[in-house]
């Protein structure tokens, strides 16, 4: 009898660990299916962005061919701007400015948004499950929770299509399981083949004033003279990048640190303090970004990010000044 138990008990653990391991893989499946479908396919549509209780319309057109991948986003609001993006240059076309800008690409520019392929690390801060499908924009969507498990990031709720895996929308959730950010695509196709004309833009044609960014060299100033240290930082949050450089908006050198907990990033920027400048002091928020300012003797601190405002507090008042001696060893 006790053996029977045994064999039942060890079988209904063997049982309940297969379960237990099936959700992540199946998260992870759907998330490479996500970021496959935003990069590989073809498709084109309407979806609006909301944020601080406002909604933006805007169409997308996005293709991918031999010889790369191009979109092209146009606001529906009336401005007539236009992003557009060919491999890893990005063409912002401004009518109502009468200027065109081009820049390289960023990883926080891409649209629609991005989630990490693998949830290892992930699962220490959030949880994943699924709920019920749904229909969005005409296609059947499979839904994705991500909750987190402290009040120091964000959750989402995501809608993924069924058939070819694109993000159909996204609710991103404070602590308090309020919408802060919303985008959600309200019409969708997925054309085979997209002509090359309807990614160009009308405009670019007139009489615009042009701007051409210049490339950003981070090689010889990246961790140079980092004498300033993140103390305390929620769980999960690694360091990322460190660099030291000149701000546009600045005429002194700027410490800029990066971390993440591999689904929210808070950037930290410290610079020496301008008697011109209004430097933020104490908490703002924009939508779903909070800010936070401090001074430290002649420095200013500012902590930003798409993160609660518990997260860019605790950092900021952690940062500390660090001395020479101490930064070399």
């Amino acid at each position: 009898m006790i053996n029977k138990f045994v064999s039942f008990f060890t079988l209904l653990l063997i049982t309940f660990s297969a379960l237990a391991s099936h959700p992540k893989e199946d998260v992870e499946k759907w998330l490479a299916k996500m970021h496959h479908a935003a990069h590989m396919i073809n498709y084109e549509g309407n979806f609006v962005y909301g944020q601080d209780n406002e909604l933006t319309s805007m169409q997308i057109i996005h293709s991918v061919d031999q010889k790369g991948e191009f979109e092209r986003l146009i606001s529906l609001d009336g401005s007539g701007r236009e992003v557009i993006r060919s491999g890893d240059t990005v063409t912002c076309v401004l009518p109502d400015k009468k200027s065109v800008v081009v820049d390289k690409s960023r990883p926080d520019a891409e649209f629609p948004p991005m989630f990490p392929l693998k949830i290892e690390q992930l699962l220490k801060t959030y949880s994943f499950h699924f709920g019920d499908d749904a229909v969005v924009a005409g296609q059947t969507a499979k839904k994705l929770i991500i909750k987190p498990k402290d009040k120091y990031r964000y959750g989402h709720i995501l809608w993924v299509d069924a058939k070819t895996g694109l993000l159909l929308k996204d609710h991103l959730l404070d602590e308090n399981h309020k919408i802060v950010e919303l985008f959600m695509f309200t019409q969708i196709n997925y054309p085979a083949v997209i002509d090359k004309s309807r990614l160009l833009s009308d405009s670019q044609s007139k009489t615009y004033t042009w701007y051409e960014a210049k490339d950003f060299k981070t090689k010889d100033n990246v961790n140079k003279s980092m004498n300033w240290r993140v103390m305390q930082v929620p769980a999960g949050f690694v360091p990322g990048v460190k660099r030291h450089h000149n701000m546009t908006v600045s005429a002194m050198p700027v410490e800029h640190f990066v971390y993440s907990d591999g689904l929210s990033s808070v950037s930290i920027f410290v610079e020496k303090k301008m008697k011109s400048s209004k430097n933020l002091m104490g908490g703002s928020t924009m939508g779903a970004v909070n800010a936070y300012g401090r001074e430290i003797k002649d420095y200013h601190v500012t902590v930003v990010g798409e993160v609660p405002y518990a997260t860019v507090k605790m950092i900021g008042d952690s940062v500390e000044h660090v001395s020479i001696d101490n930064v070399k060893h």
